[in-house]
């Protein structure tokens, strides 16, 4: 059986990856400490990346490692900068270099859609990188980091840079712009809108994500992907389909400014899974109940 180590496994995506992963791999996880409802054949390796670490207490072979953590306080600039810095590209170099020295096949990597600013055309893997200015600009610079060391390795290592779009789903946290929604019509909160309709974007259902993780230990070759749903909302088709579900009729106020679109072509992506992916009012309606 191939032996994989992840990392985020405490995560909404690294959890859901988690769960698949063990029915066909011998899965170690890095943790800051081991989870109560630890896995019995699950591997549990307590290091906390957000400090000076070492590989020496990992296994000496291992043939997939899969980068999934990011900074809980990654928002926090610049407080918790050197934080950030250190689980999102710091210990990308560290992993990459384990990987490298075990004997590792493959390396994925996730990053963030956040890299590319909001356009009028669909984005795919050769739109330019604009990384946004503002509070999470240090945050983005990190992971556009960790992104270029991992392609210094691809002569090496298969390496995957895995860039998702607002991904979605049950046991997401509380601040993701889904469950913000979710949250704001339940509670009769106003919903803002910008140009009457808000940003409009393509989730990805967490368990798509978490599949492709799966399948893309399976496949040969280094490359960057775009995670994406199939389906185009904005903020106010998500508010009205989250009022059907609910029985909860939204609240909206109009903003001021038109409303921006960060849509990316989720094709590539389908083409690997082999399959269509879940459309946006199936994910939704299953995490509402």
């Amino acid at each position: 059986m191939q032996k994989v180590l992840i990392t985020g496994s405490s995560g909404h995506l690294g959890a859901r990856a988690l769960e698949m992963l063990r029915s066909q791999y011998e899965v170690h996880a890095i943790v800051r400490t081991k989870p109560s409802t630890a896995y019995p054949d699950v591997g549990y390796h307590e290091i906390d990346l957000s400090h000076d670490w070492s590989a020496s207490t990992l296994p000496g072979q291992m043939d997939a490692v899969i980068h999934l953590a990011q900074s809980r306080n990654y928002r926090d600039f610049p407080a918790h900068a050197l934080e950030t810095f250190l689980v999102n590209t710091a210990s990308t170099a560290r992993l990459l270099d384990y990987a490298c020295q075990v004997g590792a096949r493959r390396f994925v990597l996730a990053s963030t859609g956040g890299l590319y600013q909001s356009c009028s055309t669909v984005i795919d893997e050769k739109t330019p990188l604009d990384p946004p200015q503002g509070n999470l600009s240090y945050y983005f610079r990190t992971k556009h980091s960790a992104e270029l060391l991992a392609e210094s390795y691809s002569a090496l290592l298969d390496t995957t840079v895995l860039r998702p779009f607002f991904i979605y789903g049950p046991g997401q946290s509380s601040e993701k712009l889904i469950a913000r929604l979710i949250t704001s019509v339940r509670d009769g909160q106003p919903v803002q809108l910008a140009g009457g309709e808000g940003l409009k974007v393509n989730p990805v259902h967490v368990d798509d994500a978490a599949e492709l993780i799966h399948m893309l230990l399976g496949v040969s070759g280094s490359r960057i992907l775009n995670v994406a749903g199939p389906d185009v909302v904005s903020i106010r088709q998500i508010a009205e389909e989250i009022g059907r579900a609910t029985g909860i009729a939204p609240v909206f106020e109009r903003m001021y400014g038109a409303g921006d679109a960060i849509v990316a072509d989720h094709r590539p992506a389908s083409s690997l899974l082999g399959r269509e992916m879940t459309r946006f009012s199936d994910g939704l309606r299953s995490l509402i109940k």
